[in-house]
């Protein structure tokens, strides 16, 4: 996402000016493309000029009618000329610190970086020498990057030279790297060789496996400072060798991201005691292993809970009451189409007293409206907003009843495409 600069020009019938805007963003604009525009301008001045010239002597009414207006033309040929010049100007004499405010917010929503990620800083370095000095000297520009694993022997060396330049670059700053073995023959091994050089650095670590990986051997020996972690595995892998890794996390760790695979008991205990320093924790999981998996993690502050198939619970799970006394920030995606809902269950048996943010996607499956009105009254918790999936968006009196409970909350619809 990024600001536009928009360029008023005349309309003068050229390939520029056919409207009487011209729009074009201000970080893809070029020396090469303004010098284009200002030659174009001086080429239309000069055919302007010359007819110009050629009416010098009008002595007809009609005659000089037309030299009043090529006169106008070309006064807008010089005004627009100006501007184009202004604005190079402008580029070139901009400060250092206004141009790395500007790079920031160009940056600011990208994730992981790869070689072929756009926006990226290197495509900023690209334009002129002075934005290539500015983007090398923030090192903040350079810390988020993705590694991929290639077959080919060539561009795997172009590769890690790209890597390696890439990471200089952001000096002592904290790192955030995604690492995607892919199919590549020793992809492990060749990433694990690539990275060692900079893991003492890595704050957050996003890894994702596939096929004919082992992945506790990207778990192995996790840097002491790290923070995050997210890690990405199908079923075809054992989920118990990867929870016994994490079991080893180190105890700076304090979000992790379980995707595309359920978390049974047998893996839940298996991390214990790295649930206890965890604060944020997003996970994919079975209805009635939630509150054991809330009691293991008693600092966890915010939670996204996918509730899996099969949902139902035991008639002992459904008698249970929980109380979470840190929990502040909950979102439960439950699938939309089951045979019972777990959501009304959920409800009845948890107290969260410390919750401000609620999320609920619950696809098509109907609003717990009942069991959430007594949830909210029973936590007596400060909730100032609640979300609800636009699916099932609950009717205005429903709405209603909640602010009646809490006068000041904020309500919420948003549509997750991903629900269903």
């Amino acid at each position: 996402m990024h600001s536009r600069v928009v360029i008023p020009i005349p309309g003068l019938g050229t390939p520029y000016c056919r409207s009487r805007k011209f729009s074009r963003s201000a970080l893809e604009l070029k020396d090469q493309d303004i010098n284009a525009i200002i030659t174009e301008r001086h080429q239309e001045l000069d055919v302007v000029s010359h007819e110009t010239l050629d009416l010098a002597h009008p002595v007809m009414d009609k005659t000089k009618d037309l030299g009043q207006q090529l006169a106008k033309k070309q006064d807008k040929i010089i005004e627009s000329a100006n501007l184009d010049k202004g604005l190079r100007s402008a580029l070139e004499r901009s400060p250092t610190k206004v141009l790395s405010k500007i790079f920031d917010y160009y940056l600011m929503d990208s994730d992981h970086l790869s070689r072929r990620s756009n926006p990226s800083p290197m495509q900023l370095a690209r334009v002129c020498r002075r934005w290539r000095d500015v983007t090398e000297g923030m090192a903040n520009l350079w810390c988020k990057l993705s590694f991929d694993v290639d077959d080919d022997r060539t561009e795997w060396k172009r590769s890690v030279f790209y890597y390696d330049s890439w990471l200089k670059r952001s000096q002592d700053y904290p790192l955030s790297l995604q690492l995607r073995p892919g199919y590549a023959e020793g992809g492990t091994a060749k990433l694990r060789q690539l990275v060692q050089p900079y893991m003492s650095r890595v704050s957050s670590l996003d890894i994702v496996f596939w096929d004919d990986v082992e992945p506790e051997h990207l778990l192995e020996d996790l840097p002491a400072g790290l923070q995050e972690l997210t890690v990405c595995f199908g079923d075809w892998f054992d989920a118990s060798a990867i929870a016994q890794s994490l079991s080893q996390l180190p105890s700076t760790v304090h979000s992790l991201k379980i995707i595309d695979r359920i978390f049974g008991p047998d893996c839940l205990h298996s991390l214990d005691p790295a649930w206890t320093h965890l604060t944020h924790v997003e996970i994919a999981i079975r209805p009635r292993n939630v509150f054991h998996f809330l009691f293991l993690c008693p600092n966890l502050s915010s939670c996204e809970l996918i509730l899996s198939q099969p949902v139902s619970m035991d008639t002992r799970v459904q008698c249970m009451r929980f109380t979470h006394a840190n929990l502040r920030s909950l979102c439960i995606i439950c699938p939309g189409r089951v045979e019972s809902n777990p959501l009304p269950i959920l409800f009845k048996a948890l107290t969260l007293p410390k919750l401000r943010t609620l999320e609920i996607r619950y696809g098509l499956l109907s609003s717990p409206h009942e069991e959430l009105l007594t949830f909210l009254k029973r936590s007596k918790c400060p909730l100032e907003i609640l979300i609800f999936d636009a699916v099932v968006v609950p009717p205005p009196e429903q709405q209603g009843d909640f602010i009646a409970i809490i006068p000041t909350l904020k309500i919420e619809c948003r549509l997750d495409i991903d629900t269903n």
